[in-house]
């Protein structure tokens, strides 16, 4: 190769001084300079040199694009391991940056929801500090009003994140200004970065550092400068969209393409979250499929939604009927309206409401036996509280809840700061 080099500029020198001295262009032929014998091996020789270079050259560029995979069983992932929320974010976190884990929004979804297809990868994705830079940019055309924000594949979400996401999305909407009060520790009813990264910290038992990574949440409630402060209808609206999409990735799931689902499938959903013995749960689903097909419902996704506020609503519930436990007295369907009116603001479709009677109304004459119907909807609620769901590792339950265990970490990591 060096070889190669020397003649060819040998050969641009002559050609040069050629042109200087006749002020013509003459046709250089390298073969002149090179001797014959050495014109092929030499030729093959640089072709083969430049072919190297231009796929080592796109191999590289090819590994920067997709990113180097790491195991999640490193150490430094042991922190995570101490809790079954650490352990879920673990599991279902995609991304690595400076060495820690990172979800995107689908990522959470999956964390989140029962939906049957919900997957893990079983690497990270290590990102350079070039390609987490061009995510937090491209994230910066999200916006909370979008349908489906979550699902931008530029949406980062950290542990802490991770956690207070969690903590909303199994609360009744009506209670998001309580999460808001908590966050405004300024009493402006504004919130700030700072105040919303002092509670995350405190959740995580980490301290709060001018060098920790944007993430997506951040640029999208604080904007670009980080120094924009977020009102409670601006809040709201952010929680009630991330509530919805982890909703809607759990009803379509079931829905099979459909804008509905059958109401054997919605109680399969309903079932799904609960340990109820198997043998009970294809009971109730006999129930459903024993009617004849005109009586069979459609169950619309603004009345999953309708139905799942209620689930999150269901301790008001529970005041409710508590007169109708006592007295052994079963629920008619106007009973049952009403007390769902009282506990959440507004009455369910009359669809929602024969599906339940023809789940739980074992004697078939229009009665709610409410002793059933408490037990699961309570199996149902705790393990949406926990991510318990039928399948996963249930150790340490008591430190699982997500609001309870979110608001638990911070009062620990208080007593230990000012310790």
């Amino acid at each position: 190769l060096l070889y190669t080099i020397k003649f060819e500029i040998n050969g641009m020198l002559r050609h040069s001084a050629r042109r200087l001295i006749y002020g013509t262009r003459v046709k250089f032929n390298k073969k002149q300079w090179i001797p014959p014998h050495l014109y092929t091996p030499i030729k093959c020789l640089g072709a083969s040199s430049f072919l190297g270079f231009v796929i080592i050259s796109a191999s590289a560029k090819s590994h920067d694009e997709e990113g180097t995979h790491i195991s999640k069983a490193s150490p430094s992932n042991d922190y995570y391991r101490k809790t079954i929320l650490g352990k879920r974010f673990l599991t279902y976190a995609s991304l690595s940056y400076n060495s820690e884990p990172y979800m995107t929004g689908n990522d959470f979804i999956a964390a989140v929801s029962c939906a049957q297809n919900a997957s893990h990868p079983d690497e990270f994705t290590e990102l350079t500090t070039k390609q987490y830079n061009q995510m937090i940019e491209s994230g910066k055309s999200i916006h909370i009003d979008h349908e489906d924000f979550l699902k931008n594949p530029n949406y980062i979400i950290s542990y802490s994140e991770f956690l207070f996401l969690l903590s909303v999305v199994v609360k009744p909407v009506d209670q998001f200004f309580r999460h808001f009060q908590i966050l405004d520790q300024s009493h402006t009813n504004t919130l700030t970065k700072e105040e919303f990264m002092s509670i995350g910290n405190l959740a995580t038992g980490t301290t709060a550092s001018s060098d920790a990574a944007t993430t997506t949440m951040q640029v999208l409630l604080f904007g670009e400068d980080q120094k924009q402060e977020v009102v409670f209808e601006q809040f709201s609206r952010f929680l009630h969209g991330v509530q919805r999409q982890c909703l809607k990735a759990e009803f379509d799931a079931f829905s099979d393409g459909e804008d509905f689902i059958t109401d054997d499938e919605f109680m399969r959903l309903l079932l799904k979250r609960t340990f109820i013995p198997d043998i009970r749960k294809a009971r109730y689903i006999d129930r459903l499929e024993a009617r004849p097909e005109e009586k069979r419902k459609k169950i619309l996704f603004p009345q999953y939604c309708q139905f799942t506020n209620f689930m999150n609503d269901f301790p008001d519930f529970e005041v409710a009927i508590r007169m109708f436990a006592i007295t052994k007295r079963p629920l008619t369907k106007k009973d049952f309206q009403r007390a769902v009116k009282a506990s959440t603001g507004s009455e369910f479709d009359e669809e929602l409401v024969d599906v339940i009677f023809d789940v739980f109304d074992e004697d078939n004459d229009n009665k709610l036996g409410h002793d059933e119907f408490m037990e699961v909807m309570k199996h149902s609620i705790k393990s949406r509280s926990t991510l318990s769901y039928p399948g996963l590792v249930h150790e340490n339950a008591s430190n699982s809840t997500t609001w309870a265990g979110y608001m638990n970490c911070v009062r620990q990591n208080m007593y230990k700061s000012y310790g």
